[in-house]
């Protein structure tokens, strides 16, 4: 048996009260009491709400009291009032419910009712809820799977089918089969793990072969570390640009690097700021416009004929030092070292970028023959082939390198005669250029 939702509010289900007249709440199509009323908005007949949808299913939306259309609105009062003073019989009486239910408390009691009928898991018999519980413990149709064996049995076939040592020997059939396919795997993962081994070792005999080879070649010296690749790179004050994804950020560069420490010709953060004095506009010291007296006549100019010119645009830039707060939010950025693509993991604040940047060591490139460190800055002493040699040769002295220091200094000779040769010349042409213009005649004015 259903609930009240799936079948009709029947007449006979009423106790009260006597004197309730039905008319007014019988729904026209099903002919019973309404339940969960809506009514039409023309005529405000009620019906079921079930009644009604499946109805304009079949009469595309054509009220059954002949209306041009149906409408729906919610039931009117009167018809309310009268439903919630009816009292109404539990649905499962038949199964033994003795309850009188209020029409609004209807719905609520036939889903917790102790009489509802429901179905065994076991031998699929219909019983009611309140003895459901009670029979589904001696049912021996009930199925149950075991929590460590995983068979799965009916309680009546508990003696024959799960007996203590049938699950024991179930776990431990199980047991044996997981720890064959774990040793299974174990023995694969040693297998590669040996080949890889091996591969390895070949892989790092050939290296020290390859190695060996190109140090006998005096190519590698003995200290080369192939890791390490580096790259000629500038330094900030020498690009004398700070590119922003060099910032490191954390709460406070968040919150302090915006628009305003950018310039706004290069784009990048600020680099030795200057402000002009006249509009207080802030640019790197590069960036500010420089230029003769004419030049400065002709943007003085132009300035004065352009109508769309910015007014923070000045005829002449003023320099002068940049605002403190600009300044001060430049100083508490944290900065990457210009060399970290080289290795250099060290971040410095903004004002001791540049100090860091001259003596870095990550600047220095191992030479591509001797791996002797080499160095572009301005004091640095200048790594010549002929000392790039004479290292190799003192690391390694074979043949070849004696070889190569022979063609070496036999090169060098030859290019400072050469040099030596050039500068005679030289000197010689500029002698023979005075004694010509010595030589040359003053012109002679004829007699009359």
């Amino acid at each position: 048996m259903t609930s009240t939702n799936e079948v009709e509010l029947s007449v006979e289900r009423i106790r009260g009260p006597p004197t309730i007249d039905f008319d007014d709440i019988t729904c026209l199509i099903c002919t019973n009491i309404v339940w969960k009323p809506v009514a039409c908005q023309t005529c405000e007949t009620p019906f079921c709400s079930t009644c009604i949808i499946k109805w304009l299913s079949r009469s595309e939306d054509a009220c059954p009291m002949r209306c041009d259309k149906f409408i729906q609105r919610s039931c009117p009062r009167f018809i309310l009032n009268k439903l919630s003073k009816l009292q109404i019989t539990c649905i499962y009486q038949m199964n033994g419910c003795k309850e009188v239910i209020t029409y609004e408390a209807l719905e609520k009691h036939e889903t917790q009712c102790g009489y509802q009928p429901q179905q065994c898991s076991g031998c699929q018999s219909v019983i009611s809820k309140n003895d459901l519980q009670e029979h589904e413990t001696v049912c021996l149709l009930i199925v149950f799977t075991c929590v460590d064996c995983k068979i799965i049995y009916k309680r009546g076939d508990a003696s024959v089918c799960h007996t203590d040592i049938i699950c024991l020997r179930k776990q431990l059939q199980e047991l044996r089969n997981e720890s064959q396919v774990e040793i299974r795997r174990r023995n694969q993962e040693l297998e590669q793990s040996q080949q890889n081994k091996q591969q390895l070792g070949e892989l790092r005999e050939l290296l020290n072969e390859q190695v060996t080879s190109l140090m006998t070649c005096g190519i590698l010296a003995n200290n080369v570390d192939v890791a390490i690749k580096r790259t000629q790179i500038k330094s900030t004050v020498e690009i004398k640009t700070l590119d922003p994804t060099r910032i490191v950020f954390d709460r406070r560069s968040h919150a302090i690097l915006t628009e305003r420490l950018l310039c706004s010709k290069c784009q990048t953060i600020f680099w030795n700021p200057v402000s002009c004095a006249t509009c207080g506009k802030v640019l790197c010291k590069t960036c500010c416009p420089r230029g003769n007296t004419l030049s400065r006549m002709m943007r003085s100019f132009f300035h004065a004929r352009s109508k769309s010119s910015n007014s923070n645009d000045c005829r002449r830039f003023e320099e002068t030092s940049a605002p403190s707060s600009i300044m001060d939010a430049l100083t508490a950025l944290q900065v990457r070292c210009a060399y970290a693509p080289n290795g250099c993991e060290v971040i410095s604040s903004y004002g001791d970028l540049e100090q860091h940047e001259i003596q870095c060591e990550f600047e220095n490139i191992p030479c591509q023959l001797c791996r002797l460190p080499t160095s572009n800055r301005k004091n640095a002493k200048k790594h010549t082939l002929q000392e790039c040699f004479q290292y190799m040769q003192n690391k390694n002295p074979s043949q070849i390198q004696q070889q190569f220091m022979t063609l070496l200094n036999t090169i060098h000779d030859a290019q400072t005669d050469i040099s030596r040769i050039q500068s005679n010349i030289d000197r010689a042409i500029t002698r023979i250029d005075e004694l010509d213009s010595t030589c040359v005649k003053k012109p002679t004015t004829a007699h009359t």
